[in-house]
């Protein structure tokens, strides 16, 4: 019995240290560690594709509604986000409201066919207090393996690639 407790202590330990306790995703921390080894493993034939997303005006919903309500955003849009992809996709909570995808997915049109997915399982759902709709903003592309870009300059395209995104919707 002692044996058997102290592996369940082991593996809670573990999984708390890799995974965010409000939303059940993994945390920054394994997202850090599995993106260098993603793109350590990356070739010209095997690489992968990643996906930040970024809840817009989230901060708005916390001063509105409430710490609650921000919670309560955060946990369902995660299960929409699930809805649109497969089991397999790694997914990370980056910082408050941003999330990141890990796909193996190499090729352009597979990738645009994910982000639609995201958009239509998570674009325009409301929050369960009916409060407004959730709306995101994406930035996402391919790994180069031949750019020699380090995990740190991988997130950085990516996140200018989203705020590039949240630029164009302001215009319009």
């Amino acid at each position: 019995m002692t044996l058997s407790l102290l592996i369940v202590y082991f593996y809670i330990q573990d999984v708390g240290l890799n995974t965010d306790y409000l939303t059940g995703v993994f945390n920054r921390r394994l997202l850090d560690y599995y993106l260098q080894e993603k793109i350590k493993s990356s070739t010209k034939q095997k690489t992968f594709s990643a996906i930040l997303i970024d809840l817009d005006d989230f901060k708005q919903i916390n001063d509105t509604y409430g710490h609650d309500a921000g919670d309560k955003t955060l946990q369902e849009f995660v299960k929409l986000l699930r809805s649109g992809l497969r089991s397999t996709d790694f997914i990370a909570r980056f910082g408050g409201d941003e999330f990141y995808v890990i796909l193996d997915i190499s090729d352009k049109i597979t990738l645009e066919e994910v982000v639609q997915r995201i958009r239509d399982a998570a674009g325009g759902a409301r929050l369960s207090q009916g409060i407004r709709p959730i709306d995101f903003s994406m930035g996402y592309d391919i790994y180069d393996s031949a750019s020699g870009m380090t995990a740190e300059d991988f997130k950085q395209h990516i996140d200018q690639l989203m705020y590039d995104e949240k630029k164009r919707k302001k215009c319009h």
